[in-house]
């Protein structure tokens, strides 16, 4: 049986505790002089509130939690998609929740990396993967809660494609190298356009999606995830961008695949008619079946039930 937490309270701190004492504690997942890393959401610079980014309030408990354990290091490790990561580090909290706290930022665009074979690779036999997340010995998966109608959504999974290099680029045209036009949320005068497209890694990434980010996930598994839904991302397609959502919520687990089939039923989605997750389904990457992931904690009825309201006030 596979375990999901999930907690609901407005007190960051505390959700995050409880959500990760109900797994076991965060002994469970590191031991003293581990090297930790713990990757968040920054696809972008904007800040949390705006549903698109993680909360630097979430990572900042982990990190209290995971000091109480004596690590050797805790990294904050991010290779942000949509803009300079050192820049989303400083516009979304991080630089000073770094200098707080004494742990490390490292823009894994600009990390020294290796070529790993990726086993049994359906669209990718090979990716180059930053040194730091090999050597690690715990990697923690921070990503934002966000779940589209379309339906679509971008969870524990699919946050793993910031673990490999390859900042994107803005156009002014359409193009098959600038396939996503973003909303306006995103454009700010150091862009170049409403067209954007992803290089290196995440660029050969994209190119056969679903398949290739199963792929990462086979080769990069974390020890821990933590979904960060105290403000949830929603919209009605992907490309439109998110739209914020209160929820106070934290999803946790050691199964990322679990954990994104319980999240996507807070919106109502059918986690098989999203590409990604039902090629990660029928390869096996986790457990898919309903049955056997329990459920612990705040009642999921109770989340979903604040899903739909906030819907109903916006």
């Amino acid at each position: 049986m596979v375990i999901v937490s999930v907690v609901q309270n407005e007190n960051v701190e505390f959700a995050v505790q409880k959500v990760i004492s109900l797994l076991g504690g965060i002994e469970r997942f590191l031991n003293p002089r581990d090297k930790v890393i713990i990757k968040p959401n920054l696809v972008v610079d904007l800040p949390s509130d705006t549903g698109v980014t993680t909360d630097p309030r979430v990572v900042q408990a982990i990190v209290e939690l995971c000091k109480r354990v004596d690590p050797s290091k805790i990294t904050i490790a991010e290779g942000s998609g949509g803009v300079d990561t050192k820049i989303a580090f400083e516009r979304c909290g991080y630089t000073d929740l770094a200098q707080k706290y004494n742990v490390e930022l490292l823009d894994l665009n600009e990390s020294q990396t290796r070529l790993v074979d990726v086993p049994n690779g359906k669209a990718i036999d090979v990716l180059n993967v930053p040194d730091v997340i090999l050597e690690s010995d715990v990697l923690i998966n921070v990503p934002k809660l966000k779940l589209y109608s379309y339906p679509w959504a971008s969870l524990a999974i699919k946050n793993l494609l910031g673990t490999v290099p390859g900042k994107g680029e803005y156009s002014q045209t359409s193009s098959l190298d600038f396939p996503i036009k973003l909303s306006n949320e995103y454009l700010t005068p150091e862009r170049k356009g409403p067209w954007f497209g992803p290089r290196g890694e995440k660029q050969r990434i994209h190119k056969k999606f679903a398949e290739s980010i199963v792929d990462l996930n086979t080769v990069i598994q974390p020890s821990l995830t933590v979904i960060d839904g105290i403000v949830a991302g929603y919209g009605k397609k992907f490309s439109e961008g998110a739209k914020p959502l209160e929820l106070n919520t934290i999803l946790a687990g050691k199964d990322p695949l679990a954990l994104d089939y319980i999240a996507t039923k807070i919106a109502g989605l059918n986690p098989l008619e999203i590409s990604y997750l039902k090629h990660a389904s029928e390869r096996g990457i986790g457990e898919s079946d309903y049955h056997l992931i329990q459920v612990v904690g705040t009642p999921l009825d109770k989340i979903i039930k604040t899903w739909e309201n906030r819907l109903a006030n916006k």
